[in-house]
């Protein structure tokens, strides 16, 4: 919904840059991956960190996105994840939170359709904190033995939105990552 008045934009918007640049890289921990021989990515007990890079727009101004990730298979196909987000490049610095829960049908041979749900807590300097709730579903193919490149689409809506100051309360946008998971 668009409002004809004029006001500043206080949406932050999630570019489909920043979800270009995903670079899924390795957590080792002792004693709680399971990386034998004979393991599968998606199995109980792998563990996944990524990190990521990016661009986005709020308040009418540029920003450099920085992020952290982490999760966990707690069952087959079933990963407990934690993501944050810094945005830096503006005199009002954001911060993002998100725990998360996805499933991967991991017994699909070519392409493994993925769905999940996230909470998203945003930190804004000198403004009202946002919060989101939010769905995703897509396919992952593999590419290696232990890497796979995936594509989805999000939806995402802002639980605390005020009508008279957003102009959307929801987005829809592409994500496409690479992981490797151990």
């Amino acid at each position: 919904m668009i409002i004809a008045r004029p006001r500043k934009e206080r949406h932050v918007k999630r570019p489909a840059a920043e979800m270009l640049l995903p670079l899924a890289l390795i957590l080792f921990t002792a004693g709680s991956v399971n990386a034998g021989p004979d393991a599968r990515p998606f199995d109980k007990g792998s563990v996944r960190l990524s990190l990521l890079a990016g661009s986005g727009t709020a308040f009418d101004q540029d920003y450099t996105i920085i992020g952290i990730g982490g999760g966990y298979y707690a069952a087959d196909g079933l990963e407990a994840g934690l993501d944050a987000e810094g945005w830096e490049g503006s005199s009002t610095p954001i911060y993002r939170i998100s725990p998360g829960l996805r499933y991967v049908l991991y017994t699909v041979e070519t392409i493994k359709p993925y769905g999940g749900v996230f909470y998203r807590r945003t930190f804004i300097e000198n403004e009202r904190d946002e919060n989101d709730a939010g769905v995703r579903a897509g396919g992952i193919v593999q590419a290696g033995q232990r890497a796979y490149f995936g594509v989805g689409i999000v939806y995402d809506a802002h639980l605390n939105c005020d009508r008279n100051v957003y102009s959307s309360c929801e987005d829809i946008y592409p994500e496409l990552m690479f992981e490797i998971v151990f």
